[in-house]
């Protein structure tokens, strides 16, 4: 079963639209593949839907908080990075990727797509890897 990790961004987009990010949160809750994240990028992700401007109160914001978590297997990284200079706050993203053993890292983050990968893990967006699970399903 293909191992991802998600950034932070697409974890949002998940949350607000039903599109590819929906599609693929839907795919681990299906159990067609697995998503592997940590506290880092869980508490990023509540500091970020908790922003007045996408409008969720603190009980939506537990409920989707406690979806994510049901669906992920959360890993304490082994690692510190330093790889993502424009963004310190993406290497997060990468330290849970690397210490997960993660196949693809899911992002919309130009700072991580510009890698293009990270010790032989791609960094790909939704799309991608909705189409590379497909091939595989």
């Amino acid at each position: 079963m293909l191992k991802f990790t998600l950034d932070t961004n697409t974890f949002i987009s998940a949350t607000i639209s039903k599109g590819n990010e929906y599609e693929i949160l839907k795919l681990a809750k299906d159990g067609k593949i697995k998503i592997i994240s940590s506290l880092e990028i869980i508490k990023e992700f509540r500091e970020v839907i908790s922003r007045r401007k996408f409008g969720f109160s603190q009980k939506q914001i537990d409920n989707v908080t406690k979806q994510i978590l049901s669906i992920s297997d959360l890993i304490v990284p082994i690692i510190k990075l330093k790889i993502v200079k424009d963004d310190p706050d993406d290497d997060k993203i990468l330290e849970c990727a690397v210490s997960g053993s993660v196949d693809y890292v899911v992002s919309g983050d130009r700072h991580l797509l510009d890698l293009k990968e990270y010790d032989n893990i791609p960094i790909i967006k939704t799309a991608e890897a909705l189409k590379i699970i497909k091939k595989l399903l």
